[in-house]
């Protein structure tokens, strides 16, 4: 569940960002500002489920562990830790949009 939550929250992000972007360019510059803070805000949520999606997933590895047996993969799938890096991506440029926004247009 977390990890289709996930990336639909990132490309909600973006599509704000976007948003934001052509009521900056249309309307006044002020709007892609502020549409920079739902970026943020996106970013932070899917990153929020992110973690918990991968810690879900590590105690469901770990609850199947019995004491002789040797310990199961553990790491995150690139493609997990691709959305977690583009998350990390989105919140620095989110707040850079957030706060610098007005004088980026």
């Amino acid at each position: 569940m977390f990890r289709k939550k996930s990336g639909l929250l990132l490309v909600i992000a973006w599509l704000m960002g976007l948003t934001g972007l052509v009521f900056g360019v249309v309307l006044d510059p002020l709007w892609f500002a502020r549409f920079g803070s739902l970026v943020v805000l996106f970013s932070v949520m899917s990153e929020y489920a992110l973690l918990h999606g991968e810690l879900d997933v590590l105690y469901q590895r770990l609850e199947k562990v019995e004491a002789d047996d040797d310990m199961p993969d553990l790491t995150p799938s690139k493609w997990h830790r691709k959305k977690v890096f583009l998350s990390h991506v989105t919140v620095v440029a989110g707040t850079l949009i957030w706060g610098f926004g007005d004088l980026i247009l």
